[in-house]
Protein backbone atom coordinates (compact mmCIF):
# COMPACT_ATOMS: atom_id res chain seq x y z
CA UNK A 1 0.00 0.00 0.00
CA UNK A 2 2.83 2.49 1.00
CA UNK A 3 4.70 1.62 -2.59
CA UNK A 4 1.56 2.20 -4.39
CA UNK A 5 0.76 6.05 -2.69
CA UNK A 6 4.72 6.50 -3.07
CA UNK A 7 4.67 5.61 -6.68
CA UNK A 8 0.96 7.72 -7.30
CA UNK A 9 2.52 11.06 -5.61
CA UNK A 10 5.86 10.65 -7.58
CA UNK A 11 3.39 10.03 -10.73
CA UNK A 12 1.35 13.17 -9.63
CA UNK A 13 4.42 15.85 -9.38
CA UNK A 14 5.70 14.67 -12.99
CA UNK A 15 2.35 15.77 -14.47
CA UNK A 16 2.09 18.79 -16.08
CA UNK A 17 -0.81 20.33 -17.15
CA UNK A 18 -1.94 21.70 -20.95
CA UNK A 19 -1.36 25.37 -21.79
CA UNK A 20 -4.64 27.19 -22.83
CA UNK A 21 -5.17 29.90 -24.21
CA UNK A 22 -8.25 32.09 -23.45
CA UNK A 23 -9.79 34.21 -26.78
CA UNK A 24 -8.18 37.39 -25.02
CA UNK A 25 -4.89 35.45 -25.49
CA UNK A 26 -5.91 34.88 -29.12
CA UNK A 27 -7.06 38.21 -30.07
CA UNK A 28 -4.24 39.76 -28.55
CA UNK A 29 -1.53 37.38 -30.41
CA UNK A 30 -2.93 38.15 -33.80
CA UNK A 31 -4.61 41.30 -33.88
CA UNK A 32 -3.81 44.04 -36.61
CA UNK A 33 -5.05 47.67 -35.87
CA UNK A 34 -5.65 48.02 -39.52
CA UNK A 35 -6.75 44.65 -41.64
CA UNK A 36 -6.08 45.07 -45.57
CA UNK A 37 -7.57 42.76 -47.98
CA UNK A 38 -4.59 40.36 -47.76
CA UNK A 39 -5.08 40.10 -43.77
CA UNK A 40 -8.53 38.36 -45.03
CA UNK A 41 -8.15 35.67 -47.33
CA UNK A 42 -9.32 32.74 -47.38
CA UNK A 43 -6.83 30.68 -45.88
CA UNK A 44 -6.84 31.62 -42.48
CA UNK A 45 -6.08 30.03 -39.12
CA UNK A 46 -8.58 29.14 -36.32
CA UNK A 47 -6.63 32.09 -33.89
CA UNK A 48 -6.61 34.46 -37.31
CA UNK A 49 -10.17 34.14 -37.62
CA UNK A 50 -10.96 35.07 -33.90
CA UNK A 51 -8.89 38.27 -34.41
CA UNK A 52 -10.95 39.16 -37.30
CA UNK A 53 -14.00 38.58 -35.57
CA UNK A 54 -12.87 40.73 -32.94
CA UNK A 55 -11.88 43.19 -35.40
CA UNK A 56 -15.05 43.81 -37.16
CA UNK A 57 -16.52 44.47 -34.07
CA UNK A 58 -14.88 47.63 -33.19
CA UNK A 59 -16.03 51.08 -34.57
CA UNK A 60 -12.99 53.06 -36.35
CA UNK A 61 -14.52 56.58 -36.93
CA UNK A 62 -12.78 57.72 -34.33
CA UNK A 63 -9.87 55.78 -31.81
CA UNK A 64 -9.38 56.16 -27.99
CA UNK A 65 -6.40 57.94 -26.34
CA UNK A 66 -3.82 56.52 -23.97
CA UNK A 67 -2.08 59.59 -22.38
CA UNK A 68 0.33 57.88 -20.16
CA UNK A 69 3.20 58.48 -21.20
CA UNK A 70 3.34 61.63 -23.45
CA UNK A 71 5.69 63.46 -21.97
CA UNK A 72 8.39 60.61 -23.63
CA UNK A 73 6.43 60.71 -27.33
CA UNK A 74 4.73 57.43 -26.78
CA UNK A 75 0.93 57.41 -27.04
CA UNK A 76 -1.38 54.61 -27.65
CA UNK A 77 -4.57 54.05 -29.74
CA UNK A 78 -7.17 51.56 -30.14
CA UNK A 79 -10.87 51.46 -31.63
CA UNK A 80 -14.13 51.73 -29.61
CA UNK A 81 -16.29 49.12 -28.68
CA UNK A 82 -19.72 48.90 -29.55
CA UNK A 83 -20.13 50.19 -25.79
CA UNK A 84 -18.03 53.54 -25.69
CA UNK A 85 -19.83 53.83 -29.03
CA UNK A 86 -23.32 53.78 -27.10
CA UNK A 87 -22.19 56.19 -24.44
CA UNK A 88 -20.04 58.36 -26.53
CA UNK A 89 -16.98 57.88 -25.17
CA UNK A 90 -13.97 59.84 -28.06
CA UNK A 91 -16.81 61.44 -29.76
CA UNK A 92 -19.30 63.60 -26.70
CA UNK A 93 -16.70 62.62 -23.81
CA UNK A 94 -12.68 62.95 -24.18
CA UNK A 95 -11.01 60.17 -26.05
CA UNK A 96 -8.43 60.14 -22.90
CA UNK A 97 -9.02 56.57 -21.14
CA UNK A 98 -8.02 59.04 -17.61
CA UNK A 99 -10.52 61.93 -18.97
CA UNK A 100 -13.90 62.42 -19.21
CA UNK A 101 -14.16 65.70 -19.93
CA UNK A 102 -17.50 67.35 -22.42
CA UNK A 103 -16.57 70.51 -22.92
CA UNK A 104 -14.02 72.32 -25.57
CA UNK A 105 -13.23 69.09 -27.46
CA UNK A 106 -11.57 68.84 -30.67
CA UNK A 107 -10.70 66.98 -33.31
CA UNK A 108 -7.31 65.86 -34.15
CA UNK A 109 -6.22 63.73 -36.77
CA UNK A 110 -3.02 61.94 -36.33
CA UNK A 111 -0.31 60.68 -37.97
CA UNK A 112 -0.33 57.20 -36.09
CA UNK A 113 3.30 55.18 -36.12
CA UNK A 114 3.34 51.56 -34.54
CA UNK A 115 5.21 48.48 -34.72
CA UNK A 116 3.47 45.21 -35.81
CA UNK A 117 4.77 42.38 -36.58
CA UNK A 118 8.28 43.61 -36.38
CA UNK A 119 7.36 46.35 -39.33
CA UNK A 120 6.98 50.36 -39.10
CA UNK A 121 3.41 51.09 -40.14
CA UNK A 122 1.51 54.62 -40.24
CA UNK A 123 -2.04 55.17 -40.51
CA UNK A 124 -4.56 58.46 -40.05
CA UNK A 125 -6.52 58.32 -36.92
CA UNK A 126 -9.22 60.67 -35.63
CA UNK A 127 -9.40 61.28 -32.18
CA UNK A 128 -11.55 64.03 -30.02
CA UNK A 129 -9.30 65.24 -27.06
CA UNK A 130 -10.33 68.49 -24.41
CA UNK A 131 -8.15 71.57 -24.42
CA UNK A 132 -5.74 69.88 -21.57
CA UNK A 133 -5.55 66.15 -23.11
CA UNK A 134 -4.57 68.39 -26.51
CA UNK A 135 -1.75 69.99 -25.03
CA UNK A 136 -0.47 66.79 -24.13
CA UNK A 137 -1.24 65.22 -27.14
CA UNK A 138 0.98 67.68 -28.90
CA UNK A 139 3.20 68.07 -26.63
CA UNK A 140 6.23 66.35 -28.16
CA UNK A 141 5.19 69.42 -31.44
CA UNK A 142 5.33 72.14 -29.23
CA UNK A 143 8.54 71.69 -27.28
CA UNK A 144 10.62 70.83 -30.35
CA UNK A 145 8.93 73.94 -32.11
CA UNK A 146 10.29 75.97 -28.83
CA UNK A 147 13.60 74.69 -29.07
CA UNK A 148 13.49 75.56 -33.37
CA UNK A 149 12.42 79.41 -32.01
CA UNK A 150 14.77 79.78 -29.21
CA UNK A 151 17.60 78.30 -31.86
CA UNK A 152 16.27 80.77 -34.66
CA UNK A 153 16.57 83.61 -32.01
CA UNK A 154 19.85 82.84 -31.03
CA UNK A 155 20.80 82.30 -34.90
CA UNK A 156 19.27 85.90 -35.16
CA UNK A 157 21.19 87.38 -32.23
CA UNK A 158 24.37 86.06 -33.31
CA UNK A 159 24.12 87.40 -36.97
CA UNK A 160 22.73 90.70 -35.95
CA UNK A 161 26.27 90.98 -33.16
CA UNK A 162 28.56 90.16 -36.19
CA UNK A 163 26.71 92.84 -38.17
CA UNK A 164 27.06 94.93 -35.56
CA UNK A 165 30.82 94.11 -35.36
CA UNK A 166 31.69 94.96 -39.05
CA UNK A 167 29.81 98.06 -39.06
CA UNK A 168 31.78 99.24 -36.12
CA UNK A 169 34.86 97.71 -37.83
CA UNK A 170 34.05 99.39 -40.81
CA UNK A 171 33.14 102.98 -38.76
CA UNK A 172 36.72 102.47 -37.51
CA UNK A 173 38.34 101.91 -40.49
CA UNK A 174 36.45 105.39 -41.92
CA UNK A 175 37.80 107.60 -38.69
CA UNK A 176 41.08 106.12 -39.49
CA UNK A 177 41.30 107.00 -43.02
CA UNK A 178 39.66 110.69 -42.20
CA UNK A 179 42.25 111.04 -39.55
CA UNK A 180 45.12 109.77 -41.95
CA UNK A 181 43.73 112.50 -44.58
CA UNK A 182 43.85 115.24 -41.99
CA UNK A 183 46.96 114.28 -40.67
CA UNK A 184 48.17 114.57 -44.27
CA UNK A 185 46.94 117.45 -44.77
CA UNK A 186 48.55 118.98 -41.86
CA UNK A 187 52.01 117.90 -42.98
CA UNK A 188 51.31 119.04 -46.48
CA UNK A 189 50.45 122.41 -45.31
CA UNK A 190 53.64 122.40 -42.75
CA UNK A 191 55.56 121.74 -45.70
CA UNK A 192 54.19 124.11 -48.02
CA UNK A 193 54.46 127.17 -45.11
CA UNK A 194 58.05 126.12 -44.46
CA UNK A 195 58.87 125.58 -48.48
CA UNK A 196 57.64 129.38 -48.71
CA UNK A 197 59.83 130.18 -45.56
CA UNK A 198 62.66 128.68 -47.01
CA UNK A 199 61.76 130.87 -50.15
CA UNK A 200 61.73 133.72 -48.38
CA UNK A 201 64.86 133.57 -46.20
CA UNK A 202 66.96 131.82 -49.28
CA UNK A 203 65.88 134.89 -51.71
CA UNK A 204 68.70 137.40 -52.40
CA UNK A 205 67.89 140.86 -51.13
CA UNK A 206 66.75 143.17 -53.34
CA UNK A 207 69.56 146.15 -53.48
CA UNK A 208 68.36 149.57 -55.26
CA UNK A 209 70.60 150.86 -57.45
CA UNK A 210 73.22 153.34 -56.10
CA UNK A 211 73.25 157.24 -57.14
CA UNK A 212 76.27 159.42 -58.06
CA UNK A 213 77.72 162.21 -56.18
CA UNK A 214 76.10 164.26 -59.03
CA UNK A 215 72.75 163.29 -58.37
CA UNK A 216 72.82 163.25 -54.96
CA UNK A 217 74.39 167.22 -54.43
CA UNK A 218 71.50 167.99 -57.73
CA UNK A 219 69.02 166.58 -55.43
CA UNK A 220 69.92 168.30 -51.72
CA UNK A 221 70.07 171.74 -53.59
CA UNK A 222 65.95 170.77 -55.33
CA UNK A 223 65.39 170.82 -51.89
CA UNK A 224 66.47 173.74 -50.37
CA UNK A 225 64.98 175.77 -53.40
CA UNK A 226 61.25 174.44 -52.57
Amino acid sequence: MQEYLRQKQEKSKAYIPPVYKTEKDIVQENHKFVRSELDDQDDLSWEERVAKKYYDTLFKEYAICELKYYKDGRIALRWRTEKEVVVGKGQFFCASTRCDQTESLKSWEVNFGYMEDGEKKNELVKVRLCSECSNKLNYKTKRRLAKKRKLEEVQHEKKKRRNNEVSHSKHSSNESDEEDADVRQKTANNDAKLENETTIWSAPAESKEEKSRDQEFEDYFTDLLQ
